[in-house]
């Protein structure tokens, strides 16, 4: 049970559905305060575009899913929650932001840092993942769950140790920032803060929105949170993402998504299984998904590769698959398909 479940007790979904819309306001503020606080903070110390995107800012817009996993385990103690929300939200962001800026800004050009550096990383991320999570079947007693330990987690960590590093030490691709006007540092600092308590606020309502949803739907809370609560969560990424390409960083909007999902996969979801003390997950649950996100990203860093550059016409084709994975989702959730089973999706346990 969730805070705000505890504070205000039963109340019908229509009220649970209105106070997840107001939380998807407040992340969706508080989102927007961290980013342009962080974007202030790394200008003013003369940080690279692709550094921004793919680390600083990346990180930062990040919150949410890091709210959101720290919620799943500590509060509500259900790591489905935020596991789906993860896997969602990394659907979403490497089909569905790179669609938005090359639709809404033209084609888009990348560079070989971020596709040989960033796309490449992100996939060795996915399959680090894959393996941590085939690694914990040896630890059960069957095939079909999945152990992950704590330090199976700070292993995961520990990658997105090296990530940093690669990113910071190497060349970005992107021509450097120089130092623009001088920034109140203190006082975006200060700003920066106070987004993460909003975006902490509107995380807390959204999540218990999708147990409500999830009660009232009898499906497991996985499946709403794939879908329903990724969108909510990855819409501020997204809007990132369209500024970005609109002001001319159509670059940094790329490394945005990788640095994100990179993110998301080898640091958020790690800190949820550490904080949990371990975690069992679905393996017949996560393989079809995790082989969906690692075809689709190969799909995207090979279009990207291509003259480096994602044209809108490509944009509209990452569209569509996100629609088929949405499709798909649905499918799930009222029993149409049973690629994910109802008995695999109920392994996924704190």
């Amino acid at each position: 049970m969730t805070v705000l479940q505890e504070l205000i007790g039963d109340q019908s979904l229509a009220v649970w559905i209105a106070l997840g819309a107001i939380g998807f306001l407040l992340t969706w503020k508080g989102a927007n305060v961290i980013e342009s606080t962080t974007s202030k903070i790394s200008d003013h110390f003369g940080v690279s575009q692709a550094i921004q995107g793919g680390l600083i800012v990346a990180a930062a817009t990040s919150f949410p899913e890091l709210a959101i996993i720290i919620i799943s385990v500590v509060v509500l103690g259900d790591f489905g929650v935020g596991a789906g929300a993860l896997i969602g939200t990394a659907v979403f962001n490497i089909l569905v932001i790179p669609a938005a800026v090359a639709i809404t800004s033209g084609d888009t050009t990348t560079t070989q840092g971020i596709v040989y550096r960033d796309a490449i990383f992100y996939m060795v991320a996915v399959l680090a993942l894959f393996g941590v999570i085939a690694l914990g079947v040896l630890g059960t007693d069957g095939r079909e769950l999945a152990r992950i330990t704590p330090q199976m987690g700070v292993g995961l960590l520990v990658l997105y140790g090296v990530y940093v590093i690669l990113l910071a030490g190497g060349k970005s691709g992107a021509s450097d920032l120089k130092r623009t006007e001088s920034t109140n540092v203190p006082k975006q600092a200060g700003l920066f803060a106070a987004g993460l308590v909003v975006v902490l606020v509107g995380v807390e309502a959204m999540v218990s929105m999708t147990v409500q949803i999830s009660a009232a739907l009898g499906a497991p809370s996985f499946l709403v949170s794939v879908t329903v609560l990724s969108v909510l969560s990855s819409f501020p990424d997204l809007l990132v993402g369209v500024k970005m390409g609109n002001a001319g960083d159509k670059r940094a909007a790329i490394a945005n998504v990788f640095g994100t999902n990179t993110f998301n996969l080898v640091a958020a979801l790690p800190i949820g299984v550490i904080l949990a003390g371990g975690v069992s997950i679905g393996f017949l649950t996560s393989v079809p998904l995790l082989l969906f996100l690692f075809y689709t990203t190969l799909i995207v860093v090979v279009l990207a590769a291509t003259d480096f550059e994602i044209t809108t016409e490509e944009g509209y084709v990452f569209l569509a698959m996100y629609l088929l994975f949405l499709g798909w989702m649905t499918a799930e959730a009222f029993g149409v398909t049973t690629l994910l089973t109802e008995s695999t999706l109920r392994t996924i346990v704190g």
